[in-house]
């Protein structure tokens, strides 16, 4: 018998099937918009703690929201399966990118070096925890969710 005809199969199952393949993507993004407010916060408030009047805090805080924007990017993601690859590579990548703008503004910009390093430090650091920790509790929910499907559903030998 065809599996839509089967009275095994039901409408339910499939959406729900469907349902745990896909990451709350729109859950992540406002997390990811919160976090990367946060973060910019705490890096201009190191990086005035640390450098006085003269500190380059305005700078370090631009930088650190531009490079943590590159946290939304896990959004573009369909697939359960690919979603922690995504926030692996756009952790690395947001890394990168701001050791590698703070090594421009300390070098080039010739700002002085340890407000926008601990600025930084501070802000892609909060970052990475934030999203460390957003993104395992998603995929602990989509496990748990896969687990469940796969534990209610009755085999197909036995209808």
């Amino acid at each position: 018998m065809p599996r839509a005809l089967s009275p095994c199969w039901s409408v339910s199952k499939s959406v729900s099937a469907v349902s745990t393949n896909q990451p709350p993507r729109s859950l992540y993004a406002g997390v990811m918009l919160a976090a990367g407010l946060i973060a910019t916060a705490c890096a201009f408030a190191a990086a005035s703690a640390v450098g006085g009047p003269e500190a380059p805090a305005l700078q370090t805080a631009l930088l650190v929201f531009v490079v943590s924007m590159l946290g939304l990017l896990p959004v573009l993601v369909r697939s359960a399966e690919y979603f922690g690859l995504a926030v692996l590579g756009s952790s690395v990548a947001r890394l990168l990118l701001a050791m590698f703008a703070a090594l421009i503004l300390t070098e080039v910009g010739k700002f002085e070096s340890h407000p926008v390093w601990l600025g930084v430090v501070t802000g892609a650091g909060l970052m990475l925890l934030i999203e460390s920790a957003t993104a395992i509790a998603i995929l602990m929910s989509l496990e748990r969710k896969k687990a469940g499907t796969h534990a209610g559903v009755e085999s197909s030998s036995t209808c």
